[in-house]
């Protein structure tokens, strides 16, 4: 139990933040962490303090034709053949997974190793990497109970653990909610993966001219949204007169 972990993480909010908790609560009870990530890995320092922060190359495949994608699978044997590498100098006693492509490369390395992994899933379908990777793990972290799209002859390493949570969201619970009283200000956060955010800036803005003017005048909204999405967003809550503040992302939920 004194062998460092490794945590293979990266790419949007969804995936880094459940990570974050691992890694903040694994320091609590003295272990030491390695986040194996893309090089966009240095963005993540403030996120991991007491994390040794290992990079090693990654792609996506989505939206990319078909040279696009054989780029990609070469950055991504390029990764994978880095994280071989690291993993022999780390010699971690596990492996730990979070989904999307930045934690392709060190759970693939960890399969050739031989090592203990553990994929997490924060939503209720399997994601194409933790997909991918299902078979080639020792367990299945699921956020929730009948999950979809497990590969067959997985299920039986699936644990309903359900979605780690940072300290400092945790802390929110401990305060009353107090609900708006008539006349005052109806207040509304939206927060969502890309996905997610991509939906809400496509779907709220109907739902919210569908509203009496009254209830309309009375919301103030905090919504986050894709960077591409944010401006059309913008202009519809403008046109409808609703006081909104949109940003690509909360640094302080």
């Amino acid at each position: 139990m004194t062998k460092p972990i490794v945590i293979s993480a990266g790419g949007t909010g969804g995936h880094i933040f459940p990570a974050q908790s691992l890694a903040a609560e694994l320091a609590k009870r003295g272990r030491k962490i390695v986040l194996m990530t893309d090089p966009r890995g240095q963005n993540y320092t403030q996120a991991f303090p007491n994390a040794e922060i290992a990079t090693v190359p990654s792609a996506t495949f989505a939206g990319r034709g078909f040279f696009g994608k054989g780029a990609a699978l070469v950055t991504l044997a390029r990764g994978a053949m880095r994280a071989y590498g690291l993993l022999g100098k780390i010699k971690p006693g596990c492996v730990v997974g979070f989904g999307g492509y930045p934690s392709l490369p060190g759970l693939v390395a960890a399969s050739q190793r031989g090592l203990p992994a553990l994929i997490h899933e924060q939503n209720a379908i399997l994601g194409r990497v933790n997909r991918f990777l299902a078979p080639r793990v020792t367990a299945i972290a699921a956020t929730f109970p009948g999950m979809e799209r497990v590969p067959e002859g997985c299920s039986q390493k699936v644990f309903v653990t359900g979605n780690p949570v940072r300290d400092s969201v945790l802390a929110l619970t401990d305060l009353a909610y107090v609900g708006p009283q008539s006349g005052e200000p109806f207040r509304v956060l939206v927060f969502g993966g890309s996905q997610g955010a991509r939906v809400f800036s496509q779907m709220l803005p109907q739902a919210i001219a569908g509203l009496p003017d009254g209830l309309r005048s009375r919301l103030r909204l905090e919504q986050q949204c894709r960077p591409e999405d944010i401006e059309a967003v913008r202009a519809e809550y403008t046109k409808m007169g609703v006081q909104a503040e949109l940003a690509t992302f909360f640094n302080d939920m």
